[in-house]
This record gives C-alpha cells, sequence and structure tokens, in this order.
C-alpha cells in the first residue's frame, strides 16, 4: 500500500524538502509528507547533509546546560535561523 501511495505522490523538490524539513525531523508532518520527505532524502546528498547536520545540531543543544551569556544564546538562534533559511 505504502508503494502505491508514493507511486502516486510526485516528488519532493530540494525547496519543498527545505520547507518541510525541520517539522519532518521533529515528527510533526503527516505520515504521506514523512515518506515523500525520507524519499527525497534518501537520493539527494545536499538535503540529506542538512538533515544530518539538523540532528546534530540538535543533540548537540541537548547535552549542553543553558548558556549564561544571552548574547552567545541569541548567536546560536541566528546560526540556526540560516541553517532553516539557507534551504
Amino acid at each position: 500500500m505504502i508503494r502505491r501511495l508514493r507511486a502516486r505522490q510526485r516528488p519532493l523538490s530540494c525547496q519543498a524538502v527545505g520547507r518541510l524539513l525541520q517539522a519532518y525531523l521533529d515528527a510533526e508532518v503527516p505520515d504521506t509528507a514523512a515518506l515523500l520527505v525520507a524519499d527525497h532524502l534518501d537520493d539527494c546528498r545536499r538535503c540529506g547533509l542538512e538533515a544530518e547536520t539538523y540532528r546534530a545540531l540538535v543533540a548537540s543543544l541537548a547535552r549542553l546546560s543553558p548558556p549564561d551569556d544571552p548574547e552567545r544564546l541569541e548567536r546560536l538562534r541566528s546560526f540556526a535561523d540560516e541553517l532553516v533559511t539557507a534551504a
């Protein structure tokens, strides 16, 4: 059944995946969209690397304690925003 659903859907572009990537990695997209994003990530090295970067960033942040310096936190947020908007 999943193969039939995928066969009926057009593959997603890098731009479309970029808009969905963060929500996909946070498991916040519908199953049909998740399948299409997963297919794209399997085939597209650039988008796959972006997904891995996001996962690594989230894992690193989870291991850190909150920074004492508010400016440092803002720089980190800006960096993350740049990653999201670069797609």
